[in-house]
């Protein structure tokens, strides 16, 4: 009889065992020999490493970017610091590019005059601590002078063949034509080009160039009063 209450005893705590629920593994905690995506890190950027990038509230997404400034008298005359202005916004707008990512930057009157830190012109530059330090030698050396030709400096940057380019000006004479204006989206085939239109004063009513530029190469265009700087 006691060897029967006995086994009968040691059944029903075995069976109250099995429904006890079992202990959770704690997760690993992470390690630096490790990668970190497998523990709900993630180490590259959401958007594949692109840069966002702003200048006067524009914004550019990509991997490459030109700039391309007018540096003619009018950008510096006047009494204004349009110039000025502009080469501490480009400044700005290069600290946010990493490495991987690559630029260009144009300063143009009735010629243009192309960062060149390689000694091979014509070529992005990648945004490492040394190219940076160098661009801004090359901006500081930038001077406001000489007349305007703004296809020739636009034809310059879409041959860079860039994701964006910040295209920036007085929109002094000459203007683009309609026809130059085609021409241009047909050699930027698909380059998104952002306009960045300068003034002394309220935006006239009247709809510039760079407006119709930037819609056709689906960038976005703002004009900035320089006068209140």
């Amino acid at each position: 009889m006691l060897l029967v209450l006995l086994v009968l005893l040691a059944a029903i705590l075995g069976t109250a065992r099995a429904d006890e629920p079992a202990k959770k593994t704690p997760p690993p905690e992470p390690s630096s020999q490790q990668p970190l995506e497998g523990l709900g890190f993630s180490v590259a950027p959401k958007e594949g490493g692109k840069a966002r990038v702003s200048l006067f509230g524009l914004v550019g997404e990509g991997y490459k970017f030109v700039y391309c400034f007018d540096r003619s008298g009018s950008m510096g005359g006047d009494g204004r610091n349009s110039l000025r202005a502009v080469k501490a916004e480009l400044l700005k707008s290069l600290k946010t590019l990493d490495t991987v990512h690559q630029f260009q930057i144009i300063f143009y009157n009735e010629h243009a005059k192309l960062f060149n830190p390689s000694g091979q012109p014509g070529h992005l530059a990648f945004a490492t601590d040394q190219n940076k330090q160098a661009a801004v030698r090359f901006i500081e050396s930038i001077q406001a002078e000489g007349g305007t030709d703004h296809e020739e400096a636009l034809r310059l940057a879409v041959r860079l063949h860039p994701d964006v380019i910040f295209f920036l000006t007085d929109a002094d004479d000459p203007k683009l034509t309609p026809a130059q204006l085609e021409k241009i989206q047909r050699q930027a085939a698909g380059t998104i080009i952002n306009a960045i239109e300068f003034g002394p004063g309220p935006k006239p009513p009247e709809a510039s160039f760079l407006e119709e530029l930037a819609h056709q190469n689906g960038g976005s265009y703002v004009y900035i009063d320089i006068s209140s700087r």
